[in-house]
């Protein structure tokens, strides 16, 4: 049962006067602003990706793969 709130990372919409005197005061070619999200945030996405993807790391690698990755790694051995 989940029971955390929705996060919401956009800010509201600005008021009709608002935008008409930010249209005057900014320039036109505005830099986006950078989105951070607090540490709360990063951690509970951090416990849902481990939740949804542990069934799958607990698999491992396939032996065909492991070994590809082995080859490709001696041969950057021998390249270098």
């Amino acid at each position: 049962m989940n029971t955390s709130k929705p996060v919401n990372l956009e800010q509201p919409a600005p008021e009709a006067d608002e935008r008409e005197d930010q249209a005057v005061d900014t320039p036109a070619t505005q830099p986006k602003r950078e989105v951070r999200l607090g540490r709360e945030v990063q951690a509970r996405i951090g416990q849902q990706l481990r939740s949804m993807y542990d069934d799958v790391v607990k698999e491992g690698v396939p032996e065909h793969i492991a070994d590809l990755v082995r080859r490709l790694s001696e041969q950057d051995d021998g390249a270098a």
